[in-house]
């Protein structure tokens, strides 16, 4: 119990009056008297510490345990007593630590399903808890199962290859790709897919190529050969169709003519094709994307990202340098399936190289598929202007892109350079009967 004023005054006044019995004895004891209370000191020369009128220690050797004094006890004056947790609320959630199953979880009283903190949502809204299923992302999927969460277990394009396995999961004649990737046959022009020139007028963006049109979202086209974006929050973008980008197999080449103001906020679109934790149609978390950026808030460079499971699992390119702005440039994106590599370039320039691993584009989620949009909430719409965008199902080399640039973004070249053939390796040396050289 917490000692109170006047105790803790008494017990400062027998310490100095002690103190001063001390002093009067080691000076005038010859005499046998306390000069600071005239008290008679024993024959013996010692001294009890009892202040007057208490009765003397039977611990001569300066205790203060004197029966009228106070108890034995702690001589910090500033000693506290414990806390009780019953008071204390350390997540500041309005419920003492007592009476809390979780103490240190602001948003949780009790453990749930999920633990102390741990939310017991169910992001994906397939009906099961994130922390009680292996896909908690995948809407389709509590459990990983033959090809993973985030790919369907199925066969889509009956070929009797599940999707997973094989390298071409839309197209039922193939099982891997051929020279112009999947669905289409090998001496498709260029490999070119889809070709958006901007020409005409209303809400539809005319595919040229592959009748893949896509629809203008709060603006329109006005004749002009382009599309002007305002950019910011104005909602204004174009969505193409779903699935165009998975039904090209693991190889592209996303081009564009692009004049960007060099104005707004970073991680605008050029183009984002994909899909978000929100459901289509709906921005959210990107959770399998490929995009191009003409400005990145981490070093304000250009960079395209790809993943098939969420920002864990990107792997980027970023230049050394944001978009140009306000002039016309030739940017292109290149996924190589067969070298697994992503590369970014610049008016045919390469500005880097990346391995993707696993990642794989006919494995993308493109439910959503957006041309100055990102699946993520809080980026901004693209500002500036398109003037031509291409799309091709085949991994576009560095000469290649030279002569498209050349060309301009109103022309096809009659045909692109093809690369050389890769190199035959040699035939294995014949090892002769063993125990002799070849």
């Amino acid at each position: 119990m917490r000692s109170t004023r006047n105790e803790r005054s008494a017990r400062r006044m027998w310490i100095a009056l002690g103190t001063s019995w001390l002093w009067a004895c080691s000076s005038d004891s010859s005499r046998g008297v306390n000069q600071a209370t005239g008290q008679q000191l024993p024959e013996d020369g010692t001294m009890s510490m009892a202040p007057p009128g208490g009765k003397p220690s039977n611990d001569q050797t300066g205790s203060m345990s004197g029966a009228e004094g106070p108890p034995n006890a702690s001589l910090d004056p500033g000693a506290e007593e414990p806390v009780d947790p019953c008071t204390l609320d350390r997540d500041f959630d309005g419920i003492g630590d007592c009476e809390d199953e979780c103490p240190a979880d602001s948003f949780k009283r009790a453990p749930g399903a999920c633990g102390c903190g741990f939310a017991d949502n169910d992001a994906d809204l397939d009906g099961a808890i994130d922390c009680t299923e292996q896909c908690p992302q995948d809407a389709n999927k509590t459990e990983p199962g033959l090809c993973g969460c985030g790919a369907s277990d199925g066969d889509g394009d009956g070929d009797g290859a599940i999707d997973c396995q094989e390298a071409c999961p839309f197209d039922s004649e193939r099982l891997e790709p051929g020279a112009c990737g999947c669905g289409v046959p090998d001496d498709l022009p260029l490999c070119l897919r889809h070709r958006y020139t901007f020409d005409g007028e209303g809400a539809t963006l005319v595919d040229l190529v592959g009748g893949a049109d896509g629809t203008l979202l709060n603006t329109t086209l006005i004749d002009t050969g382009n599309l002007s974006l305002p950019g910011g929050a104005s909602e204004q973008y174009v969505v193409l169709p779903s699935g165009i980008i998975s039904a090209l197999g693991p190889s592209a080449t996303i081009e564009a003519w692009v004049s960007w103001t060099g104005l707004g906020g970073s991680w605008q679109r050029i183009f984002d094709f994909g899909s978000s934790d929100a459901g289509p149609g709906v921005q959210g978390n990107g959770a399998t994307y490929l995009f191009l950026t003409p400005s990145n808030a981490t070093d304000l460079a250009l960079r395209t990202g790809f993943t098939n499971a969420g920002l864990g699992a990107e792997t980027f390119v970023t230049s050394a340098a944001p978009l140009p702005a306000a002039e016309l440039v030739h940017v292109a994106v290149v996924v190589d399936g067969a070298a697994q590599t992503i590369s970014l370039y610049l008016q045919a320039e390469l500005l880097g190289v990346q391995s993707t691993g696993t990642i794989n584009l006919a494995r993308l989620n493109d439910i959503d598929n957006y041309i100055g949009r990102s699946q993520w909430t809080f980026d901004e719409e693209f500002q500036g202007v398109y003037d031509e965008f291409r799309i091709y199902s085949a991994a576009l080399t560095s000469e290649q892109l030279e002569v498209l640039v050349a060309a301009g973004p109103d022309e096809l070249p009659d045909e692109l350079p093809q690369p050389p053939p890769a190199a035959e390796e040699p035939p294995a040396a014949d090892a002769g009967p063993a125990g002799t050289a070849p």
